[in-house]
């Protein structure tokens, strides 16, 4: 039996169910732009990385080599950071 006084009804969100769960209009929901942007940071990230192990077998051990060492274990350990993040926004 429902209650006919108003003052005792919760009151309740009349959001469709449908309107919170994100469809794509199509199989591939990647934008040119976003393809630009995550094949930038994968290729500067693998450079990084190349150029880290290259300078760390090859470099030698002045100061400048360890600094350049340094400069590129923080941009590659910045570029996965990035491409996680960059998919996990395209996933949520």
């Amino acid at each position: 039996m429902k209650n006919q006084d108003p003052g005792h009804e919760r009151a309740r969100s009349y959001k469709p169910e449908h309107e919170s769960i994100r469809v794509p209009e199509n199989a591939s929901d990647l934008t040119p732009r976003f393809k630009l942007i995550f094949s930038t940071v994968a290729a500067l990230t693998a450079l990084a990385l190349i150029l880290n192990v290259l300078l760390a077998a090859f470099g030698g051990d002045s100061e400048q080599v360890k600094g350049a060492v340094e400069a590129c274990s923080t941009t590659y350990m910045m570029g996965f950071g990035a491409i996680v993040g960059l998919i996990g926004g395209k996933v949520a």
